[in-house]
């Protein structure tokens, strides 16, 4: 079954969050003006604390049955259009998780955490 409990039919494929962050990070990353991704505080606790790293700092998927959130905390580049860089992550983070998953991605959010030159 997996981490996420989803309970499936015998036979049937279940994408883990994880693989749906990862595919979220690497479409994030590809776009011009983003120069990292910055976890919170749930980020730090469970690496600190808890030992846990799940490889997707600054990205959390929230998700009901095929359809997924995804919340993203991020530091960009200095000089850089906060609103069409928020719109281009927006496309293609959607585009590859919905192209390489099959899930439908209600939403996107995206928070700044900092400008920095790049």
């Amino acid at each position: 079954m997996g981490k996420n409990n989803h309970k499936e039919p015998a036979g049937s494929v279940v994408i883990e969050d994880a693989v749906v962050a990862d595919y979220a990070v690497q479409a994030i990353l590809s776009v011009d003006g983003v120069v990292r991704l910055v976890g919170g505080i749930a980020d730090s606790l469970s690496r600190n604390i808890l030992g846990w790293d799940t490889g997707t700092q600054g990205i959390r998927i929230t998700r009901e049955e095929d359809h997924v959130t995804v919340s993203v905390h991020l530091v960009a580049a200095y000089g850089v259009n906060i609103p069409q860089l928020s719109y281009d992550i927006q496309n293609r983070a959607k585009e590859s998780i919905e192209t390489y998953t099959g899930l439908t991605v209600d939403a996107i959010n995206i928070s700044v955490e900092g400008i920095e030159r790049k």
